[in-house]
């Protein structure tokens, strides 16, 4: 995304120019073409992330086997009788996320077109507080961007929680202001809220502070003049680091997001309902709060009974995001260095504020 971002930002420059005032070189249907193509980029990636990436996976994480929560009644014919006796079990539904395809239809029956986005007015409001809140507490001495972030997270607890609440629900007509849980629910998903922040946090400082140490803050001239030997090293540095970055997200982050997800699940209130198969009881694991209970599932259960099944189809989901995010990337790449090639040939320079062929 990163290159492809880059070429659309130098086709705007060179249209209305840059900073140091040069005019437009670029042709108007060359921009056209470039910035419709991006915007086509922009909307295929938005549903990547965002419907397959969180949407299906929290679908998943929270879904249950149909027996699960399927009432059998007692038997009443004689146990010892071998008439009528059918040998053939019934097949075991399948998971409405066994596949994209079939959760987007899901989606789409449930909610129509915008519900494969739902919850999303919730999600990007959540984004932009704990981000305004993580720069406001960083202003604070003695307090480093990390813990800002963990501590920014904790305090918005709530609004991750509606934004699971309202995915996993059927439609509501309340807005999504009105749907957000009471306060003295905050403390209930604190504590989990906070250990995903915290994982989260080291997932991205800790393969940060390597590529530091490697030596990748090296400016591209330095880097340039390095030995064919010491350039090769770098490189194995920077895939070993990169699989450290995966390994951190897969043995943190995951478990941490599961957990955070099902506990803000077994929070829904009973009047609710789920749009894919869901136990509320997690297996006995929850007591209601008007027998006793605190009415949550604790962290350890809420992991405990996500079975090795779902983990590998939650494993294999998040797989399938990264490797159509990969593949979109390269085809759109591909796409707007022909386009740019169509509109300029080999002389790029030529249609590109200053030094074309630098920057690229």
């Amino acid at each position: 995304m990163e290159t492809a971002t880059h070429l659309l930002r130098r086709s705007f420059e060179a249209t209305i120019g840059n900073e140091d005032g040069e005019p437009s070189k670029m042709p108007a249907w060359g921009v056209l073409l470039l910035g419709t193509t991006f915007l086509i980029f922009l909307g295929i990636w938005f549903i990547i992330s965002y419907t397959f990436g969180r949407v299906l996976t929290t679908l998943l994480m929270i879904e249950s086997p149909q027996e699960a929560i399927t009432f059998e009644p007692l038997a009443i014919e004689d146990p010892d009788s071998t008439i009528n006796k059918d040998p053939e079990q019934p097949a075991r539904p399948a998971y409405i996320t066994s596949s994209f395809r079939r959760t987007v239809k899901h989606l789409q029956a449930v909610g129509g077109f915008r519900g494969r986005f739902r919850g999303f007015a919730v999600f990007i409001v959540n984004a932009g507080l704990v981000r305004w809140i993580a720069r406001m507490l960083v202003f604070i001495p003695l307090v480093p961007y990390g813990v800002a972030g963990v501590i920014a997270a904790v305090i918005c607890a709530q609004l991750p929680l509606a934004w699971t609440q309202i995915v996993i629900s059927e439609p509501n007509p309340n807005s999504w202001y009105r749907r957000i849980p009471s306060p003295r629910v905050w403390r209930k998903v604190a504590v989990p809220t906070a250990v995903l922040a915290v994982a989260e946090q080291i997932t991205i400082l800790v393969p940060l502070r390597l590529f530091e140490l490697a030596g990748f803050t090296q400016d591209a001239k330095t880097i340039a003049q390095l030995s064919p030997h010491e350039q090769t090293m770098l490189s194995l540095k920077g895939f070993g680091i990169f699989v450290l970055s995966v390994v951190l997200g897969f043995l943190l982050v995951l478990p941490a997001n599961v957990t955070l997800t099902r506990v803000q699940a077994s929070l829904l209130p009973d009047t609710d309902e789920t749009i894919v198969p869901f136990d509320r009881s997690f297996g006995g694991k929850v007591i209601p709060e008007i027998v006793g209970g605190n009415g949550v599932v604790s962290m350890l259960d809420a992991w405990k009974t996500f079975d090795w099944s779902s983990r590998i189809r939650l494993i294999k989901a998040y797989a399938k995001v990264y490797a159509l995010t990969i593949l979109v990337t390269f085809f759109f790449t591909i796409c707007f260095t022909a386009e740019m090639f169509l509109i300029a040939g080999k002389d790029w320079a030529s249609v590109l504020p200053g030094d074309g062929s630098k920057d690229l």
